[in-house]
C-alpha cells in the first residue's frame, strides 16, 4: 500500500485498483464539533422539555414546533459531520469495467458506479481562491464536496472531500494514469 499525504492510499491490484480516503481530521477539530454536538443536545432537550411539559411556550406552540423541526435537521447534519470526520472514508475501486465510489461512515454508503472507458475527464474542481464556495467547501465543520471531478459521458462525479490541492493533484495523476492504461488494453 502507497500514501499520499496522511489521508490517501492506494494499491494497485493484478486486475484492478483500489483508493482509501480518509475523511479524519486533527483531534482538536474534532473534539471542537463533539462540544458543538453537546452543545445543540443540550439546547435541543431543554426546548423540547420546555415545549411539552411547561406552560412558557403557551400561545407560541408553532414557533416551538419550528425550531424543533430546524434543530432536528441540524443535530442530523453535525451528527453526521461528527461521523464523517471520526470514521469516515472515500472508497474508490477502479477495474477494466467500472469505476466504483463510495463515501462511507462505518461501511454504510451508497456506491456510483459507471464503466470506467467512459471516463472522458479528471480534474480539479475549479474553485475561485477568494470565492464563499472555496471557503465553505474548506471548512471543517461540514462534509464538503469534492475537490477532484471526473466526467464520464452521462454522469459527473465529485471525489476527495477536502483535500489539499497537491494531493489531490497527485491522485488525479494515479488515477488518470491508470484509467489510460485500461483504455490502451482494449
Amino acid at each position: 500500500m502507497k500514501w499520499i499525504g496522511n489521508h490517501i492510499s492506494y494499491k494497485h491490484h493484478e486486475n484492478y485498483m483500489t483508493i482509501i480516503i480518509s475523511g479524519k481530521t486533527e483531534s482538536w477539530k474534532v473534539n471542537l464539533i463533539l462540544l458543538w454536538l453537546i452543545a445543540w443536545l443540550c439546547i435541543g432537550f431543554s426546548m423540547i422539555y420546555y415545549s411539552f411539559f411547561s406552560n412558557i411556550f403557551d400561545g407560541q406552540r408553532w414557533y416551538a414546533i419550528t425550531f424543533i423541526a430546524f434543530w432536528v435537521y441540524f443535530l442530523y447534519r453535525i451528527t453526521r459531520v461528527y461521523l464523517w470526520r471520526k470514521f469516515g472514508m472515500e472508497y474508490i475501486k477502479i477495474d477494466p469495467d467500472k469505476f466504483s465510489y463510495k463515501r462511507s461512515i462505518f461501511g454504510y454508503g451508497k456506491a456510483n458506479e459507471f464503466l470506467s472507458k467512459n471516463i472522458k475527464k479528471i480534474q480539479l474542481e475549479d474553485f475561485d481562491n477568494k470565492s464563499f464556495s472555496k471557503t465553505y467547501n474548506e471548512s471543517f465543520w461540514i462534509l464538503g464536496g469534492g475537490v477532484i471531478k471526473i466526467t464520464s459521458i452521462n454522469n459527473q462525479l465529485n471525489l476527495g472531500s477536502q483535500l489539499n490541492s497537491a494531493d489531490a493533484s497527485k491522485l488525479i495523476k494515479i488515477i488518470s494514469s491508470y484509467i489510460n492504461k485500461i483504455k490502451s488494453r482494449t
